[in-house]
């Protein structure tokens, strides 16, 4: 090689380790990062989707972490402004900008909040997770309730699996699904004991349970009713009648929502329902009528007007109660009658002594069935003070049910 080649090359490389040298030295001084980070630890880069779940609160802080040649493993903390929000109590999707600031240097990256419904329905199951039947009685179901924080009442779209076989005794199984639209899924599981049962026994509910009736209706104060109720996901029962024919769309509702609905008088005139057996028998079959077309199904539960024990029944027929009992049991259905009175058929228009009249009762009674009225407003006006005190005091609000122990009065005509 010549000594001007030589100097050629020697030339070339000083020239390339110098520009590499420099490049080195421009990236090392200028070099600076703002990495972001949720308060969860996840880190955050511009044009990001993040989902996050309906009624979640506020969203995480986002913060960020400043590094240049002088500290690359540590890096400082620099302040972060947020444009933009995101309302984690509705559906949609959020655009929010967050700005690092270091030292005079910025960036900042957009981010899309996407807010979804990840929590499945609620499946309530009227009577309990665990049932017990007689053998050989159709089965009929307690029924169930279904409802969804944003969907609404999904009680409908309920589907159900049953192995239960109502001839044979043993342990049996009902499933109950339901998925709201944005596909959560609930399931619920009932177990039904098939078992020999006298038919004068009473299947016990447990301890400290309180079965809440209401007569007369529906009328113009069940549907506050009906909303105190929900408001502490207590189940009643209706014993209706046709007294208020503008309110009769009410029967469904209270269905709908999860109560027994059962037969009252179709007339509530003593003079017609105990004018014979066979009057009797019509105007429950009126009122029965009416339940089915607004329920789908017939009730077999029924209380009488003034009760098993009532004496104005003898004023138009001689010994009618006591056949009527007895033949209301031949034909299969189960008369309720209660040994709890709120006092408010006479006794009293005062909404504090309603509820002190019921409260000093459930007290007396390991099971009670309380008798009000919810075409009576102050009457109605007791029901959340009372469900306040039971719920506080460790009793349990069960609606009546075809397996529900039946209090009866003393017949007297």
């Amino acid at each position: 090689m010549t000594a001007k080649n030589k100097k050629i090359l020697i030339t070339g490389i000083v020239c390339v380790v110098a520009l590499a040298l420099i490049t080195f030295l421009i990236i090392h001084f200028t070099y600076y990062k703002f990495t972001f980070t949720s308060e969860a630890g996840q880190n955050i880069s511009n044009n990001d989707k993040i989902e996050v779940a309906l009624g979640s609160g506020e969203l995480p802080k986002v913060t960020a972490i400043y590094t240049d040649h002088t500290d690359s493993k540590n890096g400082s903390a620099c302040e972060v402004t947020t444009e933009g929000s995101c309302d984690t109590n509705h559906l949609g999707d959020y655009a929010v900008t967050y700005t690092a600031t270091y030292n005079g240097k910025s960036k900042s990256i957009d981010v899309t909040y996407k807010v979804v419904d990840k929590t499945p329905p609620e499946i309530t199951l009227n009577g309990g997770e665990e049932i017990t039947w007689p053998l050989d009685k159709e089965f009929q179901d307690p029924g169930y309730s279904a409802n969804d924080n944003v969907d609404g009442d999904l009680t409908s779209k309920v589907e159900t699996e049953s192995n239960v076989d109502i001839h044979t005794e043993g342990t049996y199984q009902i499933t109950y699904k339901v998925s709201d639209s944005a596909k959560n899924e609930a399931t619920a599981i009932r177990k039904v004991n098939v078992k020999k049962i006298d038919e004068q026994q009473i299947i016990n509910p447990g301890d400290k349970v309180v079965y809440l009736t209401f007569d007369d209706g529906p009328g113009p104060y069940t549907q506050k009713l009906l909303d105190i109720l929900d408001k502490y996901n207590v189940k009643v029962t209706f014993f209706v009648t046709n007294a208020y024919p503008g309110h009769e769309s009410l029967i469904a509702e209270e269905a709908k929502r999860g109560h027994t609905v059962a037969i009252h008088t179709y007339s509530h005139a003593y003079d017609k329902v105990y004018a014979s057996d066979d009057a009797y028998f019509a105007d429950l079959n009126a009122m029965n009528d009416i339940i089915k077309a607004q329920t789908g199904k017939e009730s077999k539960i029924v209380r009488f007007p003034g009760g098993s024990s009532n004496t104005v029944s003898k004023k138009y027929s001689e010994g009618i109660m006591s056949r009527l009992t007895q033949e209301l049991t031949n034909r299969g259905y189960l008369y309720a009658d209660w040994n709890v009175t709120s006092g408010d058929a006479g006794g009293t228009t005062s909404t504090d002594q309603v509820a002190a009249n019921v409260i000093t009762g459930m007290q007396k009674n390991n099971v009670s069935t309380v008798l009000q009225h919810d075409v009576k407003d102050y009457s109605v006006n007791a029901v959340e003070r009372i469900i306040q005190w039971g719920l506080s005091n460790g009793y349990k609000f069960l609606p009546l049910t075809e397996t529900s122990p039946m209090y009866h009065h003393t017949v007297q005509n």
